[in-house]
């Protein structure tokens, strides 16, 4: 199964959430990958911070070198593990379009920010694209809450502003919390870092609910 993790807007928590969720589907005894498919590369940086105990294979993908190349690579390294999660450049160009062709569920994080709705909206669009050019019901389109603040209306909100757009709303929402950013500072993910957080439970929950789809 491949899960692409977009957004064409910086700040909406992709890494984090591409990195973790990883983390806990292996944790959950999935033999899971990551594609590194950012030109920023932090999800190599977060794995290379961690060192030899990080619990996760980062693969960075150079996703510029053409898309028979690309495909070739992706697919072979599906031979080889139950999950791959990619993810995918910020900016919705042919990489990002390429990331949904290949996926079974492209996963759009969203913040309580009508900026990061509107580029949620071109990613859905764009994923959207891809299913009607593959001909099938590929990929799912999934929205996800995302550094969302219980306390603040707007929050309150986001859940019923994205049940208006093309896409499923995933059941659960991933709280801005301090513990997902000290986790790659210490070169760890949530389930090693927090193991008994409410961040682990989250994406766990998160984990459970894209295995559906699988």
């Amino acid at each position: 199964m491949i899960i692409s993790v977009m957004n064409q807007k910086g700040g909406c928590g992709k890494t984090t959430i591409a990195v973790n969720l990883a983390a806990v589907l292996k944790k959950g005894g999935l033999n899971t990958i990551v594609l590194d498919a950012d030109p920023q590369l932090s999800a190599s940086r977060w794995a290379k911070q961690g060192g030899e105990a990080f619990p996760l294979v980062v693969h960075p993908l150079d996703m510029t070198k053409g898309a028979r190349k690309v495909k070739t690579d992706i697919r072979e390294l599906a031979e080889t593990a139950d999950m791959i999660v990619i993810d995918c450049p910020p900016e919705l160009r042919e990489p990002a379009m390429l990331a949904s062709l290949l996926a079974d569920v492209v996963l759009v994080p969203v913040t309580p920010s009508p900026l990061d709705i509107w580029a949620a909206e071109a990613a859905t669009d764009l994923a959207h694209d891809a299913r009607e050019l593959n001909g099938n019901n590929k990929p799912i389109v999934i929205l996800l809450p995302s550094k969302t603040n219980t306390h603040t209306v707007i929050a309150k909100d986001l859940s019923q502003t994205l049940a208006t757009m093309e896409g499923q709303v995933a059941p659960v929402s991933i709280v801005q919390r301090v513990v997902l950013a000290e986790c790659v500072i210490a070169g760890s993910t949530i389930d090693r870092y927090a193991p008994s957080s409410p961040a682990l439970r989250e994406m766990e929950a998160l984990g459970q609910f894209l295995l559906q789809f699988k």
